[in-house]
């Protein structure tokens, strides 16, 4: 898993994104920064993602992201039935 984190983080410091972070601060973001994370690279892909996620109800967040992810033709491990299981425990 350190491998992936220290490509992510790599990846994240270089153009376009500029995020400036090491393994710690990365490590120690809070999910809502991580989101945000997430939403800025899908906004380099389609500019229409580029918002503030705090200024949207989660579940249009969801719906966004997840219908961006789905043109890119992502395929989210598990399924859906797993995601309305963990839904339901927040």
């Amino acid at each position: 898993m350190s491998e992936q984190l220290k490509f992510i983080v790599e990846q994240l410091n270089k153009e376009p994104f500029r995020k400036n972070f090491n393994l710690i601060t990365f490590d120690s973001l809070e999910p809502m920064q991580l989101l945000q994370i997430l939403n800025d690279v899908l906004a380099e892909i389609d500019p229409k993602q580029s918002i503030d996620i705090r200024e949207e109800m989660p579940e249009q967040t969801v719906k966004r992201m997840s219908s961006l992810l789905g043109m890119l033709k992502y395929k989210p491990p598990g399924t859906l039935s797993d995601v309305d299981r963990e839904a339901g425990q927040s």
